[in-house]
């Protein structure tokens, strides 16, 4: 993807997860974007409606770093957009104290913000909360675009969608097998 190119809201791109695997990401608000579950052998998208396809991960993104994981901007008429409500419940870091951290479950603000997001449940427990920190992402910029790209093939790959900064919080979770550290 050329480096002047600018995203818009709702562009959808094409990640080339690696030589013959593509997916698709929705550009939503506030540098929100959506992966979705269309994983293909080749950069066709016309039959699909995001619609109808499961949203892997919604997450702030860095939209420079990432740059060249993505193939290219989609046309208007290649595919159908994602018109569905944008995922608003994240995770929220919390430093309790050294080597102390936790999680809230927070609603981003009408303006797609974590600054004065209202607190759903604070201080997430992998004893109590494990499927709230298994089905929610952090709200935190991620700009990396190796470890994106490692989420998005082990879940081609395996079908676990594992985000491995949920390990750095919560050291008691399972780190899923072969998962590339």
């Amino acid at each position: 993807m050329p480096k002047q190119v600018k995203w818009a809201e709702d562009d959808v791109l094409v990640v080339q997860v690696d030589a013959s695997l593509f997916t698709l990401a929705q550009v939503r608000k506030n540098c929100l974007m959506e992966f979705f579950d269309v994983f293909r052998s080749v950069d066709d998208w016309h039959d699909v409606d995001l619609n109808d396809e499961k949203i892997l991960f919604s997450l702030f993104v860095a939209d420079k770093p990432l740059r060249p994981m993505f193939a290219r901007r989609l046309a208007a008429d290649e595919v159908t957009k994602n018109s569905r409500p944008i995922i608003r419940n994240m995770l929220s870091f919390e430093w309790l104290a050294e080597n102390t951290y936790t999680a809230n479950l927070i609603e981003l603000t009408d303006q797609y913000s974590n600054i004065d997001a209202r607190v759903i449940k604070r201080h997430l427990t992998v004893e109590d909360d494990l499927a709230l920190i298994q089905s929610h992402d952090f709200c935190g910029m991620v700009g990396d675009p190796k470890k994106l790209l490692n989420r998005l093939r082990f879940i081609h790959a395996t079908g676990v969608n594992w985000d491995e900064q949920k390990k750095f919080i919560y050291p008691k979770l399972e780190r899923p097998a072969g998962f590339p550290a």
